[in-house]
């Protein structure tokens, strides 16, 4: 579990997660609540399962990963679930949904249809927040026990400390 809270110091892992965070929240309050002219979560359950074939499980688990993953990584709680989650639910999408479409959305010419450029962007972000953690102001951070903080913080120092200008300067 600790390894799980565990996250650096820096602000790109805060800034990559609360954006990855907002857009998934947006888009999981559009297709829960209708918020945003969304759908609601009828009439996208109806979508999910009618037009896409997917069973009702798995429409309600990508439903809850937009909107429950998005507080969460936006908060800063738990990211590295959230991000796995996130990156399944971007899988899923980029076969089910866009993948035929080609790299680029287009809104107009030939082919009007929205491609895999999103998800291969959040894809990336999502596999960052796994590796690095939720950077500063995070709950996560939060959690992190002080043993952990302190060996962290230890390593940081030591690590300054080994590193030598070049011997021609």
């Amino acid at each position: 579990m600790e390894r799980l809270l565990l996250t650096n110091d820096s602000w790109s892992g805060t800034v990559l997660r609360v954006g990855l965070g907002l857009v998934m929240f947006l888009h999981g309050a559009q297709n829960l609540l209708g918020w945003f002219y969304g759908l609601g979560f009828e009439h996208a359950m109806a979508v999910m399962t009618t037009q896409l074939g997917m069973p009702k499980i798995v429409g309600v688990l990508i439903i809850m990963t937009q909107f429950c993953g998005g507080i969460a990584l936006m908060l800063g709680a738990y990211v590295r679930i959230a991000a796995a989650a996130v990156i399944l639910v971007m899988l899923a999408s980029f076969g089910v949904l866009n993948y035929d479409n080609g790299f680029l959305t287009t809104w107009s010419g030939k082919q009007l249809s929205p491609g895999v450029e999103f998800q291969l962007l959040a894809l990336a972000v999502a596999a960052n927040i796994m590796m690095f953690g939720a950077g500063r102001w995070s709950v996560d951070r939060a959690l992190e026990s002080p043993r952990s903080r302190i060996s962290r913080e230890r390593a940081a120092r030591e690590a300054e400390l080994t590193v030598q200008p070049p011997s021609h300067l």
